[in-house]
């Protein structure tokens, strides 16, 4: 892989509840909504799951993920293609934190404070919604 080795944690406040960003990082159909204008292509069940494998399309690039760990409060995606390595999404009532560790040519720390600022912004228009 060309490219240069990239490591980057970056977490900020949300006002959402840790359910509410659960469900905003493994609800595909919300993800889907959220991470424009970056596209997920690949056949995906309605939930991530362990072992769920997607690209997203940035432009001419793809990043292939492949979910590793999902857990309650806890997302890591192995990276490979346009970036190698993982990102791992942590999370709890009030906050959000994204760390991503890869080799690529992508400027990875704006693609990584874009996808938590649109996710923060998404995240608090699901928690105002009624139930």
């Amino acid at each position: 892989m060309l490219g240069t080795f990239q490591s980057s944690t970056i977490r900020i406040e949300v006002e959402a509840s840790s359910s509410t960003l659960q469900r905003c990082l493994t609800e595909v159909g919300l993800l889907r909504q959220w991470i424009w204008p970056q596209q997920l292509q690949g056949s995906l069940p309605a939930r991530l799951e362990p072992g769920s494998t997607f690209a997203v399309q940035w432009g001419p690039l793809s990043i292939l993920h492949q979910v590793e760990t999902l857990l309650p409060q806890r997302l890591r995606l192995l990276m490979w293609g346009g970036a190698d390595g993982y990102c791992d999404w942590r999370w709890g009532n009030g906050w959000v934190q994204l760390r991503v560790e890869a080799v690529s040519l992508l400027p990875l720390g704006l693609g990584q404070l874009l996808l938590l600022r649109q996710l923060q912004q998404f995240a608090q228009r699901q928690e105002q919604q009624p139930s």
